[in-house]
């Protein structure tokens, strides 16, 4: 199932910022031609491994009996960073818009009192949304990325962990004999 997580946690959080502000929200590079006239943009920047779950063992319900026992799978816990922008309503020209204040209030009071996406939104997950608090160098390295773009007052928000599994191996057929081969070995290594 895994492979579409980072996609599915990335429409819940999407999904959840756009009921708080009342209309849709733009995913992907805050460019303001791409956002249009949605006010809040959420663009994912980073996804980075995290560093200390991926050593750890993730457990999955078995793919041909999800009520049974759990099996160990292989797993990617990532760190996802977005970059949460809110853009001027229409028509404001390059004056302040109070509006994209209370935009942003309403977003963080939403991401605030949700602070989890868990295994009812999305199967096998169980995100926390945390805000990362970022010096104004550090948002300008990222807005660095957009250079055709003017800042926007924006939050980073981190979620963690994002857990990529592959599928669980099928349980094999039980083994019924074993056969015991005794003696010196007959083949010589050639030189």
């Amino acid at each position: 199932m895994s492979a579409e997580a980072i996609a599915l946690v990335t429409a819940v959080l999407q999904n959840r910022l756009a009921a708080a502000v009342g209309g849709p929200v733009y995913v992907g590079p805050p460019i303001a031609e791409d956002v249009g006239t949605r006010t809040l943009s959420l663009c994912l920047y980073q996804a980075v491994p995290n560093q200390e779950l991926r050593n750890e063992r993730h457990y999955v319900a078995s793919a041909g009996d999800p009520d049974g026992p759990l099996v160990e799978a292989a797993a990617l816990p990532l760190d996802l960073r977005y970059l949460v922008s809110v853009f001027r309503s229409a028509g404001t020209g390059g004056m302040g818009d109070p509006n994209e204040l209370i935009t942003l209030g309403q977003a963080v009071r939403a991401l605030h009192e949700q602070p989890f996406i868990d295994d009812a939104q999305v199967p096998g997950q169980l995100v926390r949304i945390t805000p990362e608090p970022y010096t104004v160098e550090e948002l300008s390295r990222i807005w660095g990325l957009f250079p055709d773009s003017s800042y926007r007052t924006s939050m980073v928000y981190l979620l963690s962990p994002v857990t990529v599994t592959l599928d669980p191996m099928p349980a094999g057929p039980a083994v019924v004999e074993r056969t015991s081969r005794q003696g010196p070995f007959t083949e010589r290594e050639q030189s």
